[in-house]
């Protein structure tokens, strides 16, 4: 029998497939499609947006954006779009991932859309091992067994090849372990990883092995992200207690294998960490944010999970970390991690993020979380992202946010911190390596690096996508930079291009395509005005 495989996305809290990211998920499904004797049709929501058929016995879809993003690219599956598939598919409709048990989200602030009207069976547990069972004749929900987890990780892997951005781009969202260790006392009240109960761990023999997998495959970029927290992966405590001790071993047996098997990998990259976990344990913590310099790809990002600096919220919804907790953690992050690495990039930087929406929260809540951004600011500390996002509601109903307040707390942020950060970050005259040209619009050409949460780049000139280019930095926005492919040929480059080049402009930029090609800079600096500095072009450019 024919399963297609339908990869609407994911974007959940510590899991992303959306593209050019797969997820661990997908590959699960198809790894258990292929261990019960099947076929599988690998779609994802884009292809099928493009007019690709979808023509199995059965159909199982894989989404759940419970995360409200915003995206360059590929935008997870939509309700409607749900709609009009499962309408007109002939056969049964599974649907799997989050939205098979809280809805199909549609925005921050807005309860997820339920779905099982529109389909057949809704995996409420894992995809994997219920469609793996049905395969069988046997209906239940239930999670995927340790020795299931090894083998359908391990069989999944070809859907990759499958993938529309392999193999230059895509990259593999890797699951360390599932859960929570906070689930002891809940967990964060708008989180759904507590809800999984004790976390379960994946032996780091088993992720090296599914890695270099993938990395045979031809994939060569991977991120450790599939986990609540990458400083408790493998500690000791999970199961007694809430901040448990990094084990500073296993991790450090984790990265060494994945690095001995993968060993021309190109990114290499981490996600999220408690906070509070960092500060209460800094030895442990420095040592494994030393291995994470070491070993990982710069440009590398640790989401510190402390969604608001007022207290009053963080106890009502018995969240991650204190302020200080979390200010003692972006601190020891950038004392180790902040110098550049080989891609522009320093090599670790923290991310925050701030919630609205969470019981307790008040116009005080907006004067802490901009007191705790002055502190940032005050000492200098670079952050390499702040997310300012409103609560998908999965547990609980969500407050009343001033949405007025909230506006006015994101200009604050766009222009005290984020274009100030930007600034700091990447200097006018920095270069990014292997910038991937993606889309265009207008006259402009956006790109990104590959990795986590990667700075979004404008060439404020048309240019070909598809393709990697070194970009040198002319400016900044509020949470993109603009630049130049560097070194921009002067001799072939357009008027657009040409007229982006610093103190050059649209006259000389005419001046200088009227007068090509060019033999040297001498020749160059003849054709132009007395005023132009032609020695300071050279820094941008080249000839032939």
């Amino acid at each position: 029998m024919l399963l297609t495989l339908l990869d609407g996305y994911v974007d959940e809290p510590s899991c992303l497939g959306v593209p050019p990211y797969i997820s661990p998920y997908v590959r699960y499904a198809a790894g258990a499609i292929v261990d019960a004797g099947h076929r599988c049709q690998y779609r994802t929501i884009d292809q099928w947006r493009k007019g690709a058929s979808i023509d199995g016995n059965a159909l199982l879809a894989m989404t759940g954006a419970l995360v409200p993003g915003r995206y360059l690219r590929g935008m997870p599956m939509s309700y409607n779009e749900f709609h009009r598939i499962t309408a007109a598919f002939n056969g049964p409709v599974i649907l799997g991932g989050s939205s098979a048990k809280h809805g199909i989200g549609h925005g921050g602030g807005r309860a997820p859309r339920q779905v099982h009207d529109l389909v057949d069976y809704a995996a409420e547990k894992d995809a994997d091992a219920f469609i793996y069972d049905l395969l069988h004749d046997t209906l239940r929900q239930r999670h995927r067994t340790k020795k299931e987890w090894k083998r359908w990780a391990i069989a999944g892997t070809d859907v990759v090849t499958r993938h529309p951005d392999f193999p230059d781009t895509v990259l593999a969202e890797i699951e360390t372990y599932r859960g929570c260790p906070r689930y002891l006392t809940g967990g964060c009240s708008f989180c759904m990883e507590p809800l999984y109960g004790r976390p379960e761990t994946r032996p780091a023999d088993d992720i090296v092995e599914e890695t270099a997998r993938l990395y045979e495959l031809g994939v060569r970029h991977f991120r450790l992200g599939c986990q609540s927290c990458f400083y408790s992966y493998g500690s000791r405590d999970i199961g007694t207690r809430e901040t448990p001790r990094p084990n500073v071993d296993i991790i450090h047996r984790l990265l060494t294998g994945i690095r001995a098997r993968a060993p021309d990998i190109k990114v290499l990259h981490i996600d999220n960490a408690n906070p509070a976990v960092i500060a209460t344990y800094p030895d442990e913590a420095a040592e494994v944010t030393r291995l994470i310099t070491r070993f990982c790809t710069a440009g590398n990002t640790a989401a510190l999970g402390m969604e608001t600096a007022d207290e009053a919220v963080r106890t009502a919804n018995d969240l991650n970390a204190t302020p200080q907790q979390t200010m003692t953690a972006i601190r020891l992050i950038n004392d180790i991690g902040a110098r550049q690495g080989e891609n522009g990039m320093p090599r670790l930087l923290p991310g925050i993020n701030f919630l609205y929406g969470l019981p307790g929260e008040s116009s005080i809540t907006f004067q802490k979380n901009r007191a705790f951004l002055h502190t940032v600011m005050r000492e200098r500390l670079l952050l390499r992202r702040v997310n300012i996002r409103q609560t998908v509601p999965v547990r609980s109903e969500p407050a009343a946010t001033d949405t007025a307040a909230l506006k006015t707390f994101k200009q604050w942020v766009n222009e005290t911190v984020n274009r100030p950060m930007l600034q700091q970050l990447v200097p006018i005259g920095t270069v990014l390596k292997d910038v991937y040209l993606e889309i265009h619009q207008g006259n402009h050409t956006f790109g990104r690096q590959i990795g986590s949460y990667p700075l979004l780049v404008c060439l404020p000139y048309p240019a070909e996508t598809g393709h990697f280019v070194d970009v040198k930095i002319t400016g900044h926005g509020y949470r993109s930079i603009t630049g130049i492919a560097y070194p921009l040929d002067i001799n072939t480059a357009s008027l657009h291009a040409l007229t982006a080049l610093p103190s050059v402009g649209e006259k000389r930029a005419a001046r200088i395509i009227t007068g090509r090609p060019y033999a040297d800079m001498s020749e160059l600096a003849d054709a132009m005005d007395p005023e132009f500095d032609t020695a300071a072009l050279s820094d941008w450019c080249r000839l032939g």
